[in-house]
């Protein structure tokens, strides 16, 4: 699944560890942004003891929830961007050509994950002035969720399933024309025919089918649990906990892509 990528969260990750004195304390940003949780933690080759080892391993164990359909994990990651982004500009001029260096590489980072870095003034000049980094979705997909549906959709496409097919291509376009409640409605058509091929029917009850899935072994439980409640939330108009309906609809994408790919993987072709 996609979510903010290596380059964006690498730029970010070395802006916090080469200026530690920008946060008083790293567990507080971590806990701010809610990166805090044990479930976070992952095994990786460094110091767990050391400022980097702290930093790195919670953001990067937020990725891989967040890849893995956990919605909170992306908030999370997308808070982490804009709490540093502030803090680092606090005090500086925001004129085009007095901007840091670093500015450049993760706006272009940002843009390649579908996000438009928006940066304001809060209060004051100076040393004492605050301001507020705002990340707004862009009008198309990141550039890898794009290539991730140009994929699904070829392999639909060979498989004869022209009815998802349809579903998925229209609401890639809804998207992009803002139309996010009638995207999620044709996600949700789309993965309930994937869904039906699955299970080698033509009925489009996802429950039945879901619990037909489970029945076989071809889902664990938590599998096919994990799937009746996506589905259910396709088309959810609580973007929770999401900031804003567009953060939602470029996850239920992803969602529908991970469950599509997941489900034809299980069908012989």
């Amino acid at each position: 699944m996609s979510t903010l990528s290596d380059p964006t969260l690498a730029s970010v990750l070395e802006l916090i560890y080469g200026d530690q004195s920008k946060f008083h304390s790293l567990e507080a940003l971590l806990l701010g942004v809610d990166l805090k949780r044990p479930e976070y933690g992952v095994p990786m080759w460094v110091n767990a003891d050391s400022y980097w080892g702290r930093l790195v391993s919670p953001v990067y164990g937020a990725r891989v929830a967040a890849q893995g359909g956990n919605a909170e994990a992306d908030r999370a990651l997308l808070d982490l961007v804009e709490v540093t982004v502030s803090r680092f500009l606090r005090g500086e001029s925001l004129q085009r050509k007095s901007l840091p260096a670093w500015m450049p590489e993760l706006r272009r980072a940002l843009l390649a994950d579908g996000y438009r870095m928006k940066v304001d003034r809060v209060t004051g000049e100076g040393p004492d002035g605050t301001v507020r980094c705002r990340l707004k979705p862009t009008g198309e997909l990141p550039v890898r969720l794009a290539d991730r549906v140009t994929l699904l959709e070829t392999e639909l496409e060979v498989r004869g399933q022209q009815t998802a097919l349809d579903h998925l291509r229209a609401a890639v376009k809804h998207y992009g024309r803002g139309r996010f409640p009638a995207c999620e409605k044709r996600l949700r058509s789309a993965l309930l025919q994937v869904t039906a091929y699955a299970t080698g029917t033509g009925d489009l009850d996802g429950t039945r089918n879901v619990r037909h899935l489970v029945d076989t072994g071809r889902l664990t439980i938590a599998e096919g649990t994990r799937l009746l409640h996506d589905l259910r939330g396709l088309t959810d108009e609580d973007p929770f906990p999401h900031r804003t309906r567009a953060d939602a609809t470029r996850f239920r994408v992803q969602l529908t892509l991970v469950h599509a790919t997941a489900l034809l993987a299980r069908v012989q072709h």
